[in-house]
């Protein structure tokens, strides 16, 4: 049986290659976790689905181009690709977005102190409408004064 040596160099290429890639998909992933930290569980959803990505890239890379094999030497291949990425491009995407959230965050920031008064105003108002809920309160207080002209107290 005969080693077909280019299908293996081309694996072992297409497995760092892959690694960037999942590189390039995590920044995503890591923009998004810093938008809403708190929410755990969300943040757990998001780690699933990036870790569904990996699985869907590392099959894809096994039945093309190994026959299904799996080889040992792709893996280290992806994370090395993945290094590659965090270390060379990665440092630049980050600094651009981060240049991007300097220059959005005032504006931003402004919108959303608009639309927190607009939305607080509309919550005011409609506590107004109900009576900042004094109208339970004196329906409470008929209730006992009826009740007690009715027992004769």
């Amino acid at each position: 049986m005969s080693v077909d040596y280019l299908l293996h160099t081309l694996l072992a290429l297409w497995s760092v290659i892959l690694g960037a890639f999942f590189g390039f998909v995590y920044e995503f992933f890591r923009l998004s976790h810093r938008m809403h930290p708190r929410a755990t569980w969300l943040i757990c959803i998001e780690d699933l689905l990036f870790a569904l990505i990996c699985s869907a890239g590392m099959m894809l890379l096994f039945f093309n181009l190994s026959f299904g094999r799996m080889r040992f030497y792709a893996f280290p291949g992806v994370v090395l690709g993945f290094v590659i990425w965090y270390y060379t491009l990665g440092r630049l995407f980050r600094r651009v977005c981060a240049a991007i959230a300097r220059r959005l965050s005032p504006p931003i920031r402004y919108l959303k102190r608009v639309v927190c008064t607009q939305v607080q105003t509309v919550v005011i108002v409609r506590r107004a409408q109900r009576g900042f809920g004094t109208r339970r309160l004196i329906k409470r207080r008929s209730e006992n004064v009826t009740s007690k002209n009715r027992s004769g107290g």
